[in-house]
């Protein structure tokens, strides 16, 4: 079963360093990992729409204040990373956007009530699919190779591995989900 410490492990192994017992433990590759760990799993998410991090909620709507722009206003998700989009009132197909704006910590938008898609921060490591946790580890591993190598070569290196490794990732994630919403949508609109 995956965990940080696991994750780390993999990351201070792609570097050539000695592993740890525990993320918390006091030792330099320890508190280096547990620096760079959350912020190295949170980009990684944000900067994709992974399929395995998709959630939708509910929005608890909040004083409008932006009353000249939008007209309703709602507190964004602590665990939200990235909006993806406000799902619409009715599924019509997957070209309705509802235009929202996602700032200072709110959502806005001109639809009530409303919910979010969102990407979550998914803290738990054993759920995190192979690939993705492999990108992770080099991921990680790029981020501290300077700090505990000072070898430029090992971080350029750990670098072009995570590139890789995340395109594979990408590519898993994106084949995990079809959806037949649309085709259905367009060939019940033809009988109608």
């Amino acid at each position: 079963m995956s965990s940080v410490t696991s994750i780390c492990n993999l990351a201070l192994s792609n570097i050539g360093k000695k592993l740890i017992s525990d993320i918390n433990e006091q030792s330099t590759e320890a508190k280096t990992c547990k620096l760079h760990f959350d912020l190295a799993r949170d980009t990684m998410l944000q900067g994709y729409e992974w399929e395995f991090a998709k959630s939708i909620v509910d929005l608890a709507e909040v004083a409008n204040t932006r009353a000249d722009r939008w007209e309703r206003t709602y507190t964004r998700p602590t665990n939200c990373l990235k909006p993806i989009r406000i799902v619409p009132e009715v599924y019509v197909s997957d070209d309705i956007e509802v235009p929202y704006a996602a700032t200072e910590g709110f959502i806005f938008c001109n639809q009530s009530p409303a919910k979010l898609e969102f990407i979550r921060r998914f803290e738990d490591p054993s759920r995190l699919p192979p690939l993705f946790q492999d990108a992770l580890s080099w991921a990680l591993a790029a981020k501290i190779a300077i700090p505990l190598t000072s070898d430029q070569s090992t971080r350029k290196d750990a670098y072009q591995i995570a590139t890789s490794t995340l395109e594979a990732a990408k590519v898993a994630d994106a084949n995990e989900n079809y959806s037949t919403w649309a085709e259905n949508s367009a060939l019940i609109n033809a009988r109608g």
